[in-house]
């Protein structure tokens, strides 16, 4: 009789401890479930940055590349307007000279006091 009250007592206890692990078991399930929900969620994320950053870079690359463009444009045309400048500051220039040649050929000249000729 003890030998079968201890065997129950044995059997019993082992049901509650089955039921334990179970219960662990399927705490773990939910656990990893849970964990492989968030894994998901932060992968997608991680995707969906990844392919923002890119679309900026590309972005920021066509915008350097626009800057550098413009800055050369930019470049050449102070070129050409220093050039035009040292035309134009070289026309004015002679116009100045030019100007001062015909002032000088407009002012009456004094002229030496002619010589009566002989009589």
């Amino acid at each position: 009789i003890v030998g079968c009250v201890a065997l129950a007592m044995n059997i019993l206890n082992a049901k509650k401890v089955n039921r334990s692990l179970v219960e662990n078991v399927e705490k773990a399930q939910a656990d990893l479930m849970v964990a492989m929900d968030t894994s998901q969620d932060c992968t997608k994320q991680l995707e969906m940055k990844s392919a923002e950053m890119q679309a900026k870079d590309q972005q920021l690359a066509s915008l350097t590349a626009n800057v550098n463009t413009l800055t050369d444009e930019k470049n050449q045309i102070q070129e050409q307007v220093n050039q035009l400048q040292q035309q134009l500051d070289q026309a004015n220039s002679e116009k100045d000279k030019l100007t001062n040649e015909l002032e000088a050929a407009k002012a009456p000249k004094k002229e030496a006091p002619k010589e009566e000729p002989p009589k």
